[in-house]
């Protein structure tokens, strides 16, 4: 478990808020959020057109669940905006923010109108976790996915505001 993202689960505004420094140029880093290659990678196997804006595509998590989504917003290589409607949910909206630093890039990630922002700060603690293997060239298993999260269940449980 990586505790290099520094996140907040806010249940009153259900919101998620994560940054997360990668050793990666900023160009890599937004190939891995907007490319099958680097999506399937972290997130979930894509499903349907080129990402851009107005574009609605898929995501296959395990094989199991599939979550329908539409890009709002798209100013490469910077920011993506996109609905998450993850089945028994919820329509929520994720915001992927894209930014050089002195060492890579900061990803800042904020999924607003989330019913458990406690879980998703976990999740995508764990995926963001995921994307950094994956930019390091060590890709990990998504069986692995479960290994950290119910201890950052626990965390951003503890420090919910």
């Amino acid at each position: 478990m990586d505790l290099n993202p520094i996140g907040r689960a806010y249940a009153t505004t259900r919101r998620v808020a994560l940054r997360r420094t990668v050793h990666a140029g900023s160009l890599a880093v937004w190939q891995a959020l907007s490319q099958p290659t680097g999506l399937s990678a972290w997130l979930g196997r894509p499903e349907g057109p080129p990402l851009g804006r107005g574009v609605v595509f898929h995501l296959w998590h395990e094989e199991q669940f599939c979550s329908r989504h539409e890009v709002l917003d798209w100013v490469p290589p910077r920011r993506m905006t996109m609905t998450w409607e993850f089945p028994d949910e919820s329509t929520s909206r994720v915001q992927l923010t894209v930014e050089p630093d002195a060492v890579g890039a900061v990803v800042s990630l904020e999924h607003e109108s989330t019913d458990d922002p406690v879980a998703y700060a976990a999740g995508w603690h764990v995926h963001l976790d995921f994307l950094a293997e994956y930019l390091r060239g060590r890709p990990r298993a998504f069986e692995d996915f479960w290994i950290d999260y119910e201890k950052l269940v626990q965390r951003y449980s503890a420090e919910t505001r």
